[in-house]
């Protein structure tokens, strides 16, 4: 009987550790798999992330590739205008030089032209003054006529000049010379309305008092003083209308 028992506890606890057995095959085989599944899983994520990491190394490779060429690109375009500049430059360089030239040229023809200007003037100024000084060397020898000839040579010729009043006046003082006062107080009231503010007017306005005083022209005398007064009030023939009307 107890032996009975015995062989039955035997495989009863046979049959247990059969189960046992099983069972822990089982769960090893079921934690291989999910260790495989995690094992190609990873594998699956790293063939992802080596696919991704290709296509950003290919990306960026592009992108390089298209920053060198546009660099490139750039650089070439810069090069051309660097060097469209220099030969502009040298273009422009050119012609400063050629403007620096003709106007050096010109300007050495323009102080050709203004000497050569000046000299013609300065022998102009004094024929000129010749023609001034021999109408006066005749006027003082007394040959009024020659004297007045002169003159109206010298300002017809030359009517821009300063001699040309001078040698108007003078006219006139010929003729008051002469003693022609109708012809005098005709030139010099020329002389007064021409150069009303002429280096000869006080004496103009004197010498046509005289010549009225001459012609017993008293009222026109009277005014004419008056307006030399008026105008030349400091003036030599100032000092000898006073005394005359005293």
């Amino acid at each position: 009987m107890r032996q009975k028992r015995s062989l039955t506890g035997i495989l009863a606890a046979g049959c247990l550790i059969v189960v046992n057995c099983s069972n822990l095959t089982m769960l090893r085989t079921r934690e291989l798999r999910i260790v495989q599944a995690n094992v190609d899983s990873l594998r699956t994520e790293m063939v992802t992330l080596q696919k991704t990491m290709h296509d950003e190394q290919k990306n960026q490779s592009e992108i390089l590739r298209l920053i060198r060429a546009d660099q490139q690109l750039r650089f070439g375009e810069l090069d051309r205008k660097v060097s469209e500049i220099s030969s502009n430059l040298n273009e422009n360089q050119f012609r400063l030089s050629k403007i620096d030239e003709q106007t050096a040229d010109f300007q050495k023809k323009l102080n050709q032209q203004l000497a050569a200007e000046n000299a013609a003037k300065s022998s102009r100024d004094a024929e000129i003054e010749k023609l001034f000084q021999i109408a006066m060397s005749d006027f003082n020898a007394g040959r009024y006529d020659i004297a007045v000839s002169g003159f109206k040579d010298l300002f017809t010729q030359f009517p821009e000049t300063e001699l040309a009043s001078e040698a108007e006046y003078w006219v006139a003082e010929c003729y008051y010379a002469k003693r022609a006062y109708n012809q005098a107080e005709h030139d010099y009231i020329a002389y007064i309305k021409k150069y009303p503010e002429g280096s000869k007017l006080c004496v103009a306005l004197y010498k046509l008092g005289l010549t009225y005083e001459k012609q017993k022209k008293s009222k026109s005398k009277k005014m004419v003083w008056k307006k030399a007064m008026q105008q030349c009030p400091d003036s030599p023939e100032m000092q000898a209308i006073r005394a005359q009307m005293k």
